[in-house]
């Protein structure tokens, strides 16, 4: 046994050179094989190793392009409307004049209306004569001058029979020295030219002046000329 391994170290000491080349050899390619074998094991660690990365958002579908909606028919062109008539002014309420007729039939004379006074050949003095004496034959009609409502008929001692006649708007007339009769009543509407009585004497006060209307006209409660309203000049 001991000759084998002088043998052995004779041998190590004799290719000393080439032993040490061998080894260097042999550390050389270990080397290179350690270094290929890293690299190796590295790109198969980072093949083995997935990468997670962030889920990129789904990227949305482009919205298919609306269609073009088609161009609407051109309306047809609405028919000009008919140029409006020039607007009507509303016509101004008729006012109607307020005129009265003569309140007897076949006249035959009159009286003046007179704020001063005048002789009475009945009382036998002067007094004021507020009203217009229309004279015609006893038993000739009388009328109503104007439309209206009989407010009163009385049968006073001096005045005689006497009716009065409500025409509106604070006007009214009063007829007296008619004969008895029942021709209107109280609240009677009548018209112009309605019969409402006839010609008498029975005004005790103006009885020797013959058969007669004493005719008075008031405003509001103010006797005034009834000639404001009745056209005598040609009578």
């Amino acid at each position: 046994m001991k000759e084998k391994t002088n043998g052995f170290l004779l041998f190590l000491r004799r290719n000393v050179a080439y032993v040490v080349l061998a080894l260097c050899i042999l550390a050389i390619g270990l080397t290179v094989t350690f270094v290929l074998l890293s690299r190796d094991n590295k790109i198969d660690i980072d093949s083995e190793i997935p990468v997670i990365k962030p889920d990129e958002p789904d990227t949305p579908d482009t919205p298919d392009t609306p269609d073009t909606p088609d161009t609407p028919d051109t309306p047809d062109t609405p028919d000009t409307p008919d140029t409006p008539d020039e607007p009507v002014e509303p016509e101004e309420p008729v006012i109607e004049t307020i005129k009265f007729i003569i309140p007897v039939e076949n006249l035959t004379g009159m009286s003046d209306y007179s704020e001063t006074p005048v002789f009475s050949s009945t009382l036998s003095r002067y007094s004021a004569h507020k009203a217009i004496d229309f004279y015609a034959a006893e038993g000739s009609k009388v009328f109503a001058v104007y439309g209206g409502t009989v407010e009163s008929v009385t049968n006073d001692i001096l005045k005689g029979y006497t009716i009065v006649i409500n025409h509106g708007n604070g006007l009214k007339t009063t007829y007296n020295s008619l004969a008895d009769g029942d021709k209107v009543v109280k609240g009677q509407k009548v018209s112009k030219g309605d019969v409402i009585g006839a010609v008498s004497v029975t005004n005790r006060q103006e009885y020797k002046d013959g058969a007669h209307i004493h005719f008075e006209v008031s405003e509001n409660g103010v006797t005034i000329d009834p000639a404001k309203y009745m056209d005598i000049s040609e009578k």
